[in-house]
């Protein structure tokens, strides 16, 4: 089974070393989307607005998919 790589991109870049095996590009791709809004939620919480991408890459370390989310939240009034 193939194994690809997600390196993340927050405030710094964390290079995936490790990768996880997929059964083809297109899952690892649905998996890629699927963790850019559980890492904006756990570092929302220090900031008012993120912009979070990824960077999927395969085994001989080219590029194949990028994705990005960007996430704002603020109080409109004084918080509770």
């Amino acid at each position: 089974m193939p194994r690809f790589f997600f390196d993340i991109k927050d405030d710094h870049l964390e290079t995936d070393d490790v990768g996880s095996e997929f059964p083809n590009a297109h899952a690892a791709r649905d998996a890629a989307i699927m963790i850019l809004p559980n890492i904006a939620r756990d570092h929302i919480a220090s900031h008012v607005s993120r912009e979070i991408s990824v960077l999927m890459r395969d085994e001989a370390g080219r590029g194949l998919f990028t994705a990005s989310l960007g996430l704002t939240a603020e109080w409109l009034v004084e918080s509770a």
